[in-house]
């Protein structure tokens, strides 16, 4: 869509430095119980209410877990209400002996996927990282370490995954920088391993990058989060220079970072958007932090939605499509859009939700006494119509004919 960034072609490099992430056929004979066991060892805990995510069918669900715990590689936590999932040492020692490139880092020494979390909060984080996983996952996106490139170089202790050469001052550097080739989720304490104090405190479960953008990810759940604005301002300027101004300027080009919540459903994005003057905290770090800021849904919906941030040729395809009928943007008119009727009203794309830019749209029409369209999946309308009001008309895409026409082939 309009608001997604892409470097311009004339800043592309002629040749694309090492390494290249070519990303690997996909094992399609890995067990269910495999991925929940291997999603814990990123995460560190995996949530019980978010089964249903790997697994589909209940019965199978409760079968699948009843077996691991059974044969002793995981084992169920509960406290305070929170219910989730651990690795056994037995389940730890199965994961590095089928892949120790993937997983001998998270259960040594002092790793932070190797420390036992008992705090409510501190559970809560990793149940949070555990959902994106499984999202990210479930996309298409690259979440462990042995089939993406590093970008986040490791503890001086720990052997670097690609070529590199020992600085003076004894800390690893690269003789080449990386390439996204392919969707890649690094996490946050990936980043952490950098020691760089500007992003602790974060709430961001870590960052997204495709070929072509870069995104800080959150996850706020069913809950509604206090956030601190100058946190994430600082998470966002470390990842902007790091990633795109340093490491990969070859690739983005000093490229604006953008970001992705995750929440349970659209009623909690319209709780953000409703709130009362004295909870607009999240309200501005919504609305502030990122010039685009993207919300999607903990399930398949947004896991599809989630493919198209990451397929730019995809989302070009969606937008063409929807602009069908309808006059090109124009720089002058007053309120945010992506297209014009004939009679001159603004129509907005909503199919991918950008939360600053659905706000702009709100206020302007009200502002302008305009009644505006907005075109956005089925499953978006009863929210938006609820928040727009009287300041929008809508038109409704079918979202299984769009997975249809657009993801025939996944």
């Amino acid at each position: 869509m309009e608001s997604v960034s892409t470097p311009p072609a004339s800043s592309a490099p002629s040749a694309i430095p090492q390494t290249v992430s070519a990303k690997p056929p996909r094992d399609k004979t890995k067990t269910q119980g495999k991925v929940l066991m291997e999603i814990t060892a990123v995460s560190g805990e995996y949530p019980s209410e978010n089964i249903h995510r790997l697994i589909l069918a209940p019965s199978y669900a409760r079968k699948v877990v009843s077996t691991l715990i059974g044969d002793n590689f995981i084992k169920l936590v509960s406290a305070g209400g929170l219910k989730g999932y651990r690795l056994t040492p037995r389940g730890k020692k199965a994961l590095i002996t089928d892949n120790p490139a993937r997983f001998a880092g998270l259960f040594s020494g002092t790793a932070e996927t190797n420390k036992a979390r008992t705090g409510y909060e501190r559970r809560l984080r990793l149940h949070s990282l555990a959902e994106v996983c499984t999202l990210m996952l479930g996309a298409g996106v690259e979440i462990f370490a042995d089939v993406k490139p590093k970008v986040y170089l490791p503890d001086v202790s720990d052997p670097p995954s690609q070529p590199s050469v020992t600085g003076t001052d004894g800390k690893f550097s690269r003789s080449s920088p990386p390439s996204i080739a392919a969707p890649c989720f690094y996490t946050s304490r990936e980043q952490k391993g950098q020691g760089d104090n500007a992003i602790r405190g974060s709430r961001a479960t870590g960052t997204l990058l495709t070929p072509t953008n870069v995104y800080a990810v959150y996850n706020t759940g069913r809950l509604q989060s206090r956030w601190s604005e100058k946190t994430e301002q600082r998470f966002k300027a470390q990842t902007q220079d790091y990633i795109c101004r340093k490491l990969l300027s070859h690739q983005y080009n000093g490229a604006a970072v953008s970001g992705i919540m995750v929440g349970a459903d659209l009623e909690t994005l319209e709780k953000y958007l409703t709130a009362k003057e004295k909870e607009q905290t999240a309200y501005h770090f919504l609305t502030k932090v990122f010039g685009s800021f993207y919300f999607i849904t903990n399930d398949i919906f947004g896991e599809t939605q989630l493919k198209l941030l990451c397929d730019r040729d995809r989302t070009a395809g969606l937008k063409t499509a929807m602009q069908k009928g309808l006059l090109p943007p124009d720089t002058k008119h007053p309120i945010e859009h992506d297209a014009i009727t004939e009679d001159g009203n603004p129509v907005l794309f909503c199919c991918l939700l950008d939360i600053p830019r659905l706000i702009r749209f709100r206020n302007g029409a009200a502002l302008h006494d305009k009644v505006g369209k907005v075109i956005a999946f089925d499953f978006q309308l009863d929210m938006l119509g609820r928040y727009l009001g009287n300041t929008a008309e809508f038109v409704g895409l079918s979202f299984e004919k769009f997975v249809g026409r657009f993801f025939k082939d996944d």
